[in-house]
């Protein structure tokens, strides 16, 4: 299908189901509500088809798509459960359109540290919001830009060795800094462990039976 023919009836169709919906005649409140994410998916689909007729140039068209399309998931999903564990998607959506960019035509390598820095991010900010544990997991952050240089060291840089000095500090201050906090949390928790141990151990002594006497009779006339 030519593409001027696409773009016409996707925006035939968007419109048609708005004006109907405001009159009454079409019940897609629950559509509505969620219109403005689907324009930005919209926006999204118009730069892939930008990119799709001018492949394999226009590469760069790219980069908006994915961050577009990503913009406007999140904004559905969270507009339908909730934004307390979608919003980082806001901030992983360059980084989706880098990776479109590196995967489909770039292969640069440096584009690798902020897909990996940004993706690193979101996730951190996903995890701390579902188990709400953002005291331990800020060490984090200094642990994405580690996970970005780290991926342009795979992608084919193993023999410039000096990345792998600035991916072992990152890293290991990290995972101190995760380990300390870590622990300082679950201390309490620890102590009454610890002390449920102890207790468990005396009753164990307590009803463990003592050896029986004649057993001692016998071992003092040896």
């Amino acid at each position: 299908m030519n593409r001027k023919y696409l773009i016409g009836v996707l925006l035939i169709l968007f419109g048609g189901v708005m004006i109907f919906g405001n009159m009454g005649i079409l019940n897609l409140s629950w559509l509505f509500r969620l219109s403005w994410p689907m324009i930005i998916l919209m926006i999204s689909g118009f730069f892939f088809l930008g990119y799709a007729s001018r492949r394999p140039y226009g590469v760069g068209m790219l980069v908006p798509a994915g961050i577009f399309l990503t913009i406007g998931i999140t904004c559905l999903l969270g507009d339908i459960f909730g934004y307390r564990l979608m919003w980082p998607g806001f901030v992983a959506a360059p980084a989706i359109g880098l990776l479109l960019l590196y995967w489909c035509g770039s292969r640069s390598g440096g584009l690798l540290v902020p897909i990996g820095t940004l993706l690193t991010f979101a996730s951190i900010f996903f995890i701390s919001e579902l188990f709400n544990i953002w005291a331990i997991t800020w060490p984090g952050f200094i642990l994405a830009p580690a996970v970005g240089l780290f991926l342009l060291y795979l992608a084919g840089n193993q023999s410039n060795s000096a990345l792998l000095v600035p991916i072992f500090i990152l890293t290991a201050i990290s995972v101190t800094l995760f380990t300390l906090f870590s622990f300082r949390r679950f201390a309490d928790v620890a102590k009454y462990i610890f002390g449920g141990v102890l207790i468990l151990g005396g009753i164990i002594t307590i009803l463990n039976k003592p050896a029986r006497k004649d057993s001692y009779d016998h071992n003092d006339n040896l």
